[in-house]
């Protein structure tokens, strides 16, 4: 036990909305690492997030501010982790995402241990900084700094890690936000074909082309799980309709046993970032892992898996699109077969026991 080395990681978000995290924690607790995660009690949903008890095999340390957006915010944040930290020993600081990396670089130069950067997204290039060149300038400069200090770093998919290489001059490895392995039961379905979206209700995401579609798709059902900045307004476009209903937010096990009842997942995104360009959800493995096709858009993730793997369909963001493909695979029930067969047998290679070895091989390199 005595050798086990510690390990502490930073996210500026809630433990309990951070599947990815809590899966990470978990896997490097297990396989002889001491994991500390510190994260931020404060979430805009919290209250209608069904609260669970914070049991984990990893230690958790909760952090409350004042300010709870912009520059103060991001500058207390960094200040509190750091004075946190700096009279404690921990034998690895893994950074998650650029918000949590300027505390880190200070504290790895400072203790002379090795630095993780875990980048779940290309941070300095999200929508929320689209046209704010300044902004981006300092979120750059600070990643710059945090890579330059960097021991390991990974993210959440292969275009997505050859472009921070190309941008940042290192490196990152590929560990996708895949869910673990989990039984199915496909063959219990919802009443009516059902088009699931999990996730949040933010902009990029095309939600509204998605309810504006279910206008004209009566024989459909709609259902979308989660909460986001779009919730009033997507909710007001969506009054009066029997066939969209809002759920909120959900614990990953509802969110599993809803998904296998389903007829597609959606997925599609509006990629004028390049954060979404080359993102690759979490929600398009969890569709796959209920043995359930997406409906995804034309961006280079989802072209390569669904070329190679078959199990869903990338099609152009429009309502008409939308509604054809509906259309189609619900009269051809062959090629939704098919789709779905392809998604099962996916599943059983795209899974967090699999992926998680090669993050367990990262770490313990170090």
């Amino acid at each position: 036990m005595g050798n086990k080395k510690s390990i502490v990681i930073a996210i500026t978000g809630h433990i309990l909305t951070d599947q990815r995290i809590i899966r990470i924690a978990s896997k490097l607790q297990s396989n002889n690492f001491k994991v500390t995660v510190i994260y931020r009690t404060y979430f805009k949903f919290k209250k209608s997030l069904n609260k669970e008890p914070l049991n984990y095999p990893f230690v958790i340390q909760s952090l409350h501010f004042i300010f709870n957006s912009g520059i103060l915010f991001y500058g207390f944040y960094n200040l509190r982790i750091f004075l946190k930290l700096l009279f404690k020993n921990y034998d690895i600081y893994c950074a998650v995402d650029s918000d949590t990396l300027f505390a880190f670089t200070l504290l790895s130069k400072i203790k002379g241990k090795p630095l993780v950067y875990d980048a779940h997204e290309y941070f300095a290039e999200v929508p929320e900084l689209e046209n704010k060149i300044k902004k981006q300038n300092i979120w750059h400069w600070i990643t710059q700094k945090g890579v330059n200090q960097s021991t390991a770093r990974y993210t959440v998919s292969f275009s997505l890690a050859k472009a921070l290489e190309q941008r940042y001059g290192k490196a990152f490895d590929c560990i996708r936000n895949v869910p673990v392995y989990k039984e199915k039961d496909i063959h219990i379905k919802f009443e009516k074909p059902t088009i699931l979206y999990q996730g949040a209700l933010n902009k990029g995401r095309e939600l509204e082309l998605l309810i504006s579609a279910m206008k004209k798709l009566p024989e459909f059902d709609c259902i979308l799980i989660g909460e986001g900045d779009l919730s009033a307004a997507l909710r007001a476009q969506a009054a009066g309709m029997q066939n969209v209903q809002f759920l909120g937010l959900l614990n990953p096990e509802k969110i599993n046993i809803i998904t296998q009842k389903v007829f597609f997942g959606y997925n599609l995104l509006n990629a004028t970032s390049k954060s979404y360009y080359y993102s690759l959800s979490n929600k398009y493995f969890d569709y796959m892992q209920a043995g359930i096709p997406a409906i995804s858009s034309f961006l280079p993730e989802y072209e390569i898996l669904n070329q190679t793997l078959h199990c869903g369909i990338c099609i152009l963001n429009k309502e008409e699109e939308l509604i054809k493909c509906l259309k189609y695979y619900h009269n051809n029930s062959w090629a939704y077969e098919k789709l779905q067969q392809n998604a099962l047998l996916a599943s059983l290679k795209n899974n967090w026991e699999l992926e998680s070895q090669k993050l367990v091989k990262i770490y313990q390199s170090i």
